[in-house]
């Protein structure tokens, strides 16, 4: 029975926790020993739902506010051996660039495979070049990696591409039952961070004549307080809310008649793949990287370019403008993002998780592949 320890920075709201719950049910499921080493503590909040019977080991810092930075992340490594040479999984999977490279240097000397998955787009995260280079040498040391598009994979470098896997977040479908209001809503999810974009949704909605739309916009980060401000200089009053975390989630979903996507940069956005299964009419940006590859322009969502938010304006106009062209849309998102069904994706990483305990290389992984698997 393969014992597997996934790292991850905590088990909050993000995307990268939900999909790590679903693949540790997953494998829970079919009978293996699943642990979650997290650089949290037992008093931070869980978000997503884990089996009873997956181990989680919140092992991060009881007060991390009043110590430097470097100093927690050389505490979360030694903390990461320790539970490493006491617990002695089979293979290590981690989540996000950060543990990557913890996890990768924690299990040196302890004859660990390690999966290093890569949820974000890499060439917009850091730019110190020192950290590029020491990140390069790390990976070198990664049995494999995985990211979730073909883009992605080619910003890693070419001395370990061969290594690369391609594999898609997996995105449920499930029956939903919209809350009727009025007026109409516009929702958008995420971090309140630069990445999201979030002051270019207000520009663009501060532009449509959306009389009858408010603008819900469901999470919490740095970016709340000149959020906030913004609201206030454009006077959008009480039309567009920041309105924190939903309670459950996908519960965002039956809150919305359309969804937008103003992100600069991502990887493969969770919230979007979510919208398009609950139905909703789609907006995206054409960003590096994701969208395009999830929706068809003009068919199951509208893509518009990144950071203009007068393009923007025009796609939600349109929406708002035209409900007929809001129910083909979102009947063609719900359709098109079974591609990415949970049974096809945690497909993908039964194959990793093969590969990597039995040194056999599995010689696809692709997006293509992920929507039409092989019987």
């Amino acid at each position: 029975m393969p014992k597997v320890m996934f790292v991850i920075s905590g088990l909050g709201a993000g995307g990268a926790e939900r999909v790590i719950s679903q693949i540790a049910s997953h494998w829970n499921g079919r009978g293996f020993a699943v642990e979650i080493a997290s650089f949290d503590t037992p008093f931070d909040p869980v978000f997503h739902h884990f089996d009873a019977d997956v181990g989680l080991h919140r092992i991060g810092a009881k007060d991390t506010v009043t110590k430097k930075r470097k100093l927690t992340k050389l505490g979360d490594l030694r903390r990461l051996r320790r539970l490493l040479r006491h617990r002695r999984p089979d293979v290590v999977v981690s989540f996000l660039t950060k543990n990557n490279l913890l996890a990768l240097c924690a299990t040196m000397g302890l004859s660990i495979p390690v999966v290093c998955s890569e949820r974000n787009n890499p060439e917009r995260q850091e730019k110190n070049p020192i950290w590029n280079r020491l990140l390069a040498i790390a990976y070198r040391r990664a049995k494999l990696l995985v990211c979730q598009t073909a883009a992605v994979k080619r910003c890693f470098p070419k001395a370990v591409s061969d290594r690369v896997r391609i594999i898609p977040n997996p995105v449920s479908a499930w029956p939903m039952r919209r809350i009727p209001a009025k007026p109409s809503r516009i929702v958008a999810v995420g971090r309140l961070t630069e990445q999201k974009g979030f002051d270019l949704l207000l520009d663009a909605y501060a532009r449509a004549e959306t009389k009858d739309w408010q603008l819900y916009i469901f999470g919490e980060g740095p970016q709340r307080s000149s959020l906030e401000d913004k609201i206030v200089q454009l006077g959008l009053g009480g039309n567009a809310k920041l309105v924190g975390n939903s309670v459950a989630p996908g519960d965002w979903t039956r809150k919305a008649d359309l969804f937008v996507l103003s992100s600069r940069y991502e990887g493969f956005p969770n919230v979007l793949g979510e919208a398009m299964a609950a139905g909703l009419p789609v907006i995206a940006t054409r960003c590096d990287f994701g969208p395009a590859e999830m929706i068809d322009h003009g068919h199951s969502g509208l893509l518009v370019a990144p950071e203009d938010a007068n393009a923007l304006s025009v796609a939600i106009q349109e929406c708002i403008d035209d409900s007929a062209l809001r129910d083909r849309l979102g009947h063609e998102a719900s359709r098109a993002v079974r591609a990415f069904s949970p049974q096809r994706v945690m497909r993908m990483w039964d194959e990793v998780l093969s590969e990597v305990l039995s040194a056999a290389p599995v010689l696809h992984h692709n997006i293509t592949e992920a929507k039409e698997p092989t019987a």
